[in-house]
């Protein structure tokens, strides 16, 4: 499993957490990101959780306004990517008690 990034994103775009797990450059990253939230709009289909480019595959979860996005490369386990969104998630009902708002995301980061 090869993990790029983990993030927390607005559905207009904005990053308001993300962890790198590789090294990687800022704009790169956002660029990744911007990428996401294009091919998610772009994307026929919503009864899948991920999108693909030919680069990487992005697996993500709705939370209320914001998306739970994990980025990977295309040769890493999807169902161990699954899994480690899943958890990520729970980490994040732990924190956010208050709600899957912006606010409170950026608060209890």
């Amino acid at each position: 499993m090869v993990v790029l990034s983990i993030g927390i994103v607005t559905k207009e775009g904005k990053i308001l957490v993300c962890r790198q797990f590789v090294d990687i450059s800022r704009s790169k990253i956002e660029g990744m990101y911007t990428s996401f939230l294009k091919l998610l709009s772009s994307s026929s289909s919503q009864q899948h959780t991920y999108v693909e480019t030919a680069e990487v595959r992005y697996i993500y979860q709705p939370i209320e306004s914001l998306y739970l996005c994990l980025i990977t490369n295309k040769t890493s386990n999807i169902l161990q990517d699954i899994d480690t969104l899943r958890m990520s998630h729970r980490v994040l009902q732990e924190y956010c008690r208050e709600g899957f708002q912006e606010v409170y995301v950026i608060k209890n980061s």
